[in-house]
């Protein structure tokens, strides 16, 4: 069954997010998939218009391409789609080649389409969900919350101001000098104030939390119930007896960049962890397409689709965020029974262990090596 059959037996209106890894049309021997297509833009042009029947109205696509196809790509994607309906393209950062005569490429890229961009999720994660945030992040969050422990705010502040400077010399960190207080839990955080130019300076009496706020000379107070949900939430901060909303680190949320930092080299490791590193040369990063998931997520109980699944990245990605933020996520994903090329150890790794040697196979055997930690339901055609 290829990709268009198993596209034409599912559901219409189903799909919150869809990713593709297709062909590239590059003609190259190397790989492990046939990827050389006389008739490719019509190939790629049916499939692409049975993934917008199948996506939900607040649906969004993502397909990775390089060079070779992105133009005509495009085209097909502003037909089917409408070019109003582009949300972006990401660039993915690719292993360093030596042998390129004129321009060594060390990228790919990422298109991003929506069913309808007017109700499309925005594209935002939490900082701490970003492997490139957290490998630096968690690390300060850890040594403040230790020094608080041990010796007070005080000197857990003194410690967050020297490590803020820190973090100056480092790109993409600049969001990270308002994050300056320590609060009484050893959170590092910042604050926003809670009085409004628009509003009449009077007191506020707040009965259910016993909060009592005196007039200020030209600003009004923000709302009652904003007060009490901040308390319920413990998300008020007073500074010198006046209130404050709270914003945790642990909560930063950044909008999706252009660039994205995960190389092609982590999909071979995420493959290598479960002893499948040179059964399939081309995997995409598990990281990256949970940061996909995430970015483009309505719930956490969305339904994933990958109809040219390869290795089954997306899988992995899908169990992954469900372990992590107890989700229900589906996933289907559709791969060609395609026997395997340019792969003799491939194709004897499976055979030993009973599978048989196409690149579904590898889906399956992917899998069977995750489930010993991770409780899964998954649908392979």
């Amino acid at each position: 069954m290829d990709a268009e059959d198993c596209l034409n037996r599912l559901p219409e209106n189903t799909f919150q997010t869809v990713y593709i890894d297709p062909p590239y049309n590059t003609q190259s021997k190397k790989f492990e998939y046939h990827d050389h297509y006389d008739d490719w833009e019509d190939f790629i042009t049916s499939k692409i218009r049975k993934t917008r029947q199948v996506m939900q109205e607040t649906g969004v696509l993502f397909v990775s391409i390089d060079d070779n196809k992105l133009i005509e790509l495009r085209l097909i994607c502003n037909e089917v789609f409408g070019k109003d309906n582009f949300l972006g393209m990401f660039i993915t950062r690719q292993t360093t080649r030596s042998n390129a005569k004129h321009i060594n490429t060390i990228h790919e890229y990422i298109i991003a389409y929506a069913k309808n961009k007017r109700k499309a999720p925005a594209f935002e994660i939490k900082r701490l969900e970003i492997p490139f945030y957290a490998d630096k992040l968690l690390p300060l969050m850890a040594e403040i919350k230790k020094e608080h422990k041990q010796n007070g705010i005080a000197s857990a502040t003194q410690l967050l101001k020297k490590r803020l400077k820190e973090f100056e010399k480092i790109e993409y960190f600049s969001f990270l000098k308002n994050y300056s207080i320590v609060d009484e839990n050893g959170e590092i955080c910042f604050a926003t104030d809670l009085s409004t130019p628009n509003g009449e300076p009077c007191e506020l009496y707040i009965e259910e939390i016993m909060l009592h706020l005196p007039a200020l000379k030209s600003r009004g107070w923000s709302s009652k119930e904003k007060f009490i949900k901040l308390f319920n939430e413990n998300k008020l901060l007073f500074k010198q007896g006046r209130p404050y909303e709270k914003h945790l680190l642990s909560e930063s949320k950044d909008n999706a960049m252009s660039i994205l930092n995960f190389y092609s080299r982590q999909g071979k490791h995420d493959l290598e962890r479960l002893d499948l590193g040179n059964v399939f040369s081309t995997a995409k990063p598990v990281e990256m397409i949970k940061y996909l998931i995430k970015i483009s997520q309505i719930s956490h109980n969305d339904k994933i689709l990958d109809f040219f699944a390869g290795s089954g990245t997306t899988a992995q990605a899908v169990l992954e965020c469900n372990q992590e933020d107890n989700g229900q996520r589906e996933f289907v994903l559709c791969q060609v029974q395609e026997e395997i090329k340019n792969n003799l150890y491939a194709i004897e790794y499976l055979s030993g262990l009973g599978y048989q040697s196409n690149i579904a196979e590898i889906i399956k055997l992917r899998l069977a090596r995750l489930q010993y930690f991770i409780q899964f339901t998954y649908e392979i055609e």
